[in-house]
């Protein structure tokens, strides 16, 4: 994931003419006094692999348009929530048969019902694992035993509607155990299902839709690459009510948990807080403040960024989406007899666990001083130990403790 991220009064997206350089020429948007970035690229230099327009104004050109498309860079135009409120995508690969099998499978009973349980069984795997990596930090035992009682349902669905029930009590304990774990100033009561969770009225979920939003764009991004059909889903309906395409709010539940576990280290670490969100004047929605936002895109991308092993490579998690977008098509068109949501697993460990802390703040200064551990270092660790923020061991000082 390598987006550049467009926003601001003025931004302007050209091409000059091809000869001699037809070169592309980005001006970011100005919200200071300061001057406005500059961006020149040369055809096949682009380091970028999309742009993402947020708030902003300024002019995009068709002569651009069209170098950007010939160089398959979509553009992906955001509200300030970051929901896509429209998108410019490069051509999508023609594939009659692929197409004509997933409308298929989208109308018979028992393959929708298999495709639908293994992006549920999925999400499920990758919450309770979340779940189990909170509970090494914040006493939510009680509420992971009950997510579990709730996931182990999972079993009993044979239909698609018995999937989205169990999703949707599954996902009910799931906040539960989120709202214990987050201070009381941030108002967190929950995800609101009835409203699609749009209307954030407290920081947490404002941080949550705008991770999401990134989220869609790289499914939208695969499901393009690939050639399906993002109108066409199998665990989410049709309907007239969803803003976005059934097969996009598919391939993002698998992967949900990407952002809940970006936007809940945002807050612990202290790069997110209170200071960076208000309200908005027209519905008292809550919205992120620009310099936020900035520091929230910055860890998605390090998320979407990080790596995970599977199939004997090492794959960032965005080339992950792309390739069981892929897995998926394979699946549709009998090319591969199975389908598998669940894997790669990511490993999920925290080194400020509660047996960590309690260690440190039990740890006198003799005993610090015979392991290695001078005394402005012991000091830190206390202070880290005390406080509620998140906080990372350097390996030295963790062997010295882990050794005495």
């Amino acid at each position: 994931m390598n987006p550049l991220h467009l926003g601001g009064f003025g931004v302007e997206i050209q091409a000059s003419n091809p000869k001699p350089h037809a070169e592309l020429m980005i001006t970011n948007g100005r919200r200071s006094e300061s001057l406005p970035e500059r961006y020149l690229f040369l055809p096949r230099k682009i380091v970028y692999d999309s742009i993402i327009l947020e708030n902003c104004t300024g002019h995009v050109s068709l002569s651009a348009l069209r170098w950007l498309s010939k160089h398959n860079i979509p553009i992906f135009f955001l509200n300030f929530d970051g929901s896509t409120i429209s998108s410019i995508l490069p051509p999508t690969p023609v594939k009659a048969d692929l197409r004509a099998a997933q409308f298929q499978a989208a109308n018979d009973p028992e393959k929708k019902f298999r495709i639908a349980h293994a992006l549920v069984e999925a999400k499920i795997a990758r919450s309770i694992q979340v779940l189990d990596w909170l509970a090494q930090r914040y006493d939510i035992q009680r509420e992971v035993q009950v997510t579990n009682g709730e996931a182990v349902k999972l079993g009993e669905a044979s239909t698609v509607n018995q999937l989205r029930t169990v999703e949707g009590r599954t996902a009910l304990r799931y906040w539960e155990a989120f709202r214990k774990t987050l201070p009381e100033s941030l108002h967190f009561e929950g995800r609101m299902t009835t409203s699609h969770n749009n209307n954030a009225s407290d920081p947490f979920n404002a941080a949550l839709n705008y991770g999401y939003g990134y989220l869609k764009i790289m499914c939208r991004t695969a499901i393009n690459s690939v050639g399906l059909e993002p109108a066409v889903g199998f665990l989410h309906e049709l309907s007239s009510t969803q803003t976005a395409e059934s097969l996009v709010y598919d391939l993002e539940e698998p992967f949900r948990w990407l952002i809940d576990l970006c936007v809940i280290q945002a807050f612990e670490t202290g790069s997110l807080g209170l200071a960076d969100f208000a309200f908005t004047k027209d519905n008292y929605e809550y919205r992120i403040e620009w310099e936020g936002k900035t520091r929230l895109r910055q860890l998605l991308t390090e998320t979407f960024n990080s790596r995970v092993r599977y199939g004997g490579q090492v794959l960032k998690w965005d080339t992950v989406i792309e390739q069981k977008t892929l897995e998926l098509s394979r699946y549709l068109t009998g090319k591969a007899p199975t389908l598998d949501f669940n894997e790669p697993a990511p490993t999920l460990e925290r080194q400020d666990n509660r047996e960590v802390r309690e260690n440190i703040l039990a740890l006198t200064q003799s005993e610090a001083r015979q392991r290695g551990i001078g005394k402005s270092t012991l000091h830190y660790l206390h202070k880290n130990a005390h406080e509620r923020s998140s906080f990372r061991l350097y390996e030295p000082v963790r062997r010295k403790l882990l050794g005495g």
